[in-house]
């Protein structure tokens, strides 16, 4: 149960129109300034943002699939790139805001505009659901994503699930026997790679995602890539499928173990 305190309100204050400048470097140090001729395609409405924590997930999960896929020039920046994107709920890029100066003019090095079908469509003309997120491009070349005003909860996995016990344990050895196959115990990370892997019925990898930084910036020394690429014919997209699956959290531990076990227990 939530508790919350309750405190007066402060006295009205009427601030003129501005938009939050983030230092990267410093992301504590948070400059506002006046911004003049701002595009439509960076008008972000609050009317209808989505909060729910598990569509948030999802909709995090498509856009980075999106924007990871189409960034090509991931070594030419000079500094991190900031922006607050909306995404509607079917997974469309709506719109961007530059959070830095840098970022407005870079925006070229990054696939955003590309993304978006229709730039003169704001957010707030469409009247339609969306999620609002931080996009960071890093210099180093990793991109980060998270809901822009954070999870209030951990995220439950949408869609049909598997539950019989018997069933599980039997596709939880099933995952354990594929991954060991295909994986060689080595990886450069400082860290262990975590990760949420489903399978069908069948015991077939049907969508994985990975739950840490470090799990996204290293998801190609594991199996997983290879074994999806070949089942689905890409290595990140997870398949529009409606079949109930199968949750299991795996962990690929940096003295080559592997360590899986049901996703539910977790919750």
């Amino acid at each position: 149960m939530l508790i919350f305190n309750t405190y007066p309100l402060p006295p009205k204050v009427d601030i003129p129109h501005t938009i939050l400048l983030v230092d990267t470097q410093k992301l504590e140090n948070v400059k506002v300034q006046n911004i003049t001729q701002k595009p439509a395609n960076t008008r972000i409405s609050q009317g209808r943002e989505i909060i729910d924590d598990s569509q948030l997930q999802s909709l995090k999960r498509q856009l980075f699939n999106q924007v990871n896929a189409s960034w090509v020039e991931r070594k030419t920046l000079s500094s991190d790139l900031v922006y607050k994107v909306a995404i509607s709920a079917n997974g469309e890029v709506i719109s961007y805001e530059p959070l830095n100066q840098i970022a407005r003019a870079q925006i070229a090095k990054t696939p955003l505009s590309n993304l978006i079908s229709n730039p003169n469509t704001s957010v707030s003309t469409q009247n339609q659901p969306f999620g609002s997120f931080r996009v960071v491009f890093r210099k180093s070349g990793v991109l980060e994503i998270s809901p822009w005003r954070g999870f209030r909860k951990t995220p439950d996995v949408v869609g049909n699930k598997i539950t019989n016990p018997r069933l599980l344990r039997k596709l939880q050895r099933q995952l354990t026997t594929t991954l060991r196959q295909n994986w060689e115990g080595k990886t450069t990370a400082k860290q262990d790679l975590k990760y949420r892997v489903a399978v069908n019925k069948n015991g077939v990898v049907a969508d994985y995602e990975p739950i840490n930084q470090v799990a996204y910036d290293h998801f190609r020394e594991t199996p997983l890539p290879l074994i999806f690429q070949e089942l689905h014919g890409s290595n990140i997209a997870a398949p529009k499928d409606k079949e109930p699956l199968a949750h299991f959290r795996v962990v690929f531990k940096r003295n080559g173990s592997l360590d899986i076990t049901p996703w539910r227990k977790l919750r």
